[in-house]
């Protein structure tokens, strides 16, 4: 999942960003003549607001670059910048170093990087991650004064291995790397972090010719030991899309995106905190991008579903929100009476997809990812920034 991926936030960082309370839909059109589409990757609260990790790319997708956005207290864009690297694949995810500098993880190339951003948003000093090439950095997460970084080396054609790297949380200074285990053909998707100082790496298990792959769960500790290892849930081995919470209590939420006969659906496990299934749903005809543990103890999955109109198909952003026994208890779309479609007379209905979340002291929710509009005096389309601000129920309006 690329996706959106949970973040694990300080409490001093929490307590600056209560005033975050206000609900709505918000966008922000790109200012870049150039570099039009956007695709978020991460976003991190600070104290001014909080800032918006975004890959965006010229008219044809290409040539992407790093877009960072920072939203103040009242969800007003107070600067966007566009900084362009050689050779850049694709971004990550970002954190907040506590010397107020950031860390932007992403691939150039066959390489992981990791890109030290100054507080203007405007320098960046790169790094390697690895030590090597042919390695592909998926996520962060952040466990007391570390920031573990699990990757995707590629050992031999069609064979992968799944790596972990320690940083420091507070300059960004790399401390270690090792590989996760001895096994081969196994890649990562995600990884958070518990509340006992571990994290659980999510990733897949592939057969000896690459064609299936099954989910595979580490849980391994600050220093990169296994604790456990599962591989026991079963799915599917056509599922595109998978990605993790955990909750207070180390309980483990996995979500899981699936192709089915009857259209596209999300399946959503609840695990212990050694991996073993206690309950399982379908959520049909949605499409789930990220799930995150609340501190209510319930459970958000945020992603897209189709909307159908007179006139054309498209998705629209959407989120479902469960308890922790996974009974449903919200579950909300964007339409056509929501920004950007109802501050204009499209010709066609914009299309949105919720990438990443974050839950605010306050207990409100934070959904950011992409729409699909027209661009301002013609009838080309872009992709923007979107923000769903909904309350701790789910209401966003």
């Amino acid at each position: 999942m690329k996706g959106a991926k949970p973040l694990m936030l300080l409490s001093a960082t929490l307590l600056t960003i209560s005033a975050l309370a206000q609900q709505g839909v918000f966008y922000y059109v790109n200012t870049n003549a150039e570099l039009i589409n956007s695709k978020t990757a991460d976003a991190v609260l600070n104290e001014n607001g909080m800032v918006i990790l975004n890959e965006c790319s010229d008219a044809k997708y290409e040539n992407p670059a790093v877009q960072l956005i920072e939203l103040n207290k009242s969800f007003i864009k107070t600067s966007e910048n566009i900084v362009k690297v050689n050779n850049l694949n694709s971004v990550s995810s970002i954190t907040k170093y506590s010397n107020g500098n950031y860390g932007v993880f992403a691939n150039v190339g066959d390489s992981p990087v990791k890109l030290n951003v100054s507080g203007s948003y405007k320098e960046l000093e790169q790094n390697p991650v690895a030590d090597q090439k042919n390695e592909s950095v998926v996520g962060r997460a952040v466990v007391g004064k570390q920031i573990l970084v699990v990757s995707t080396k590629s050992e031999t054609k069609g064979k992968y291995a799944i790596v972990l790297s320690s940083f420091s949380a507070e300059t960004g200074e790399k401390e270690w790397s090792k590989a996760v285990s001895s096994e081969t053909n196994e890649s990562a998707d995600a990884i958070v972090a518990d509340n006992e100082g571990n994290v659980v790496v999510l990733g897949r298990k592939y057969n000896d010719n690459g064609t299936e792959y099954i989910p595979i769960f580490y849980k391994l500790d600050a220093k990169g030991g296994i604790v456990w290892k599962k591989s026991s849930v079963d799915m599917p081995s056509n599922f595109y899309s998978q990605n993790l919470a955990i909750s207070k209590n180390n309980e483990i939420f996995y979500a899981c995106g699936l192709t089915q006969r009857s259209g596209l659906q999300t399946k959503l496990y609840r695990l212990d905190a050694n991996g073993n299934t206690k309950r399982s749903i379908s959520i049909i005809e949605f499409t789930g991008n990220g799930v995150l543990s609340l501190s209510s103890g319930k459970i958000l999955l945020y992603g897209s579903r189709f909307y159908t109109d007179v006139k054309q198909v498209v998705t629209k952003g959407a989120y479902v929100i469960l308890d922790s026994d996974l009974n449903e208890l919200s579950n909300k779309s964007l339409g056509v009476n929501d920004k950007p479609d109802s501050d204009f007379k499209y010709s066609t209905t914009s299309s949105s997809d919720l990438q990443t979340a974050v839950e605010l002291e306050s207990g409100s929710i934070v959904m950011v990812g992409k729409v699909t509009m027209p661009q301002a005096g013609g009838a080309e389309k872009q992709n923007n920034t979107i923000v769903v601000v909904a309350d701790a129920y789910g209401n966003y309006k």
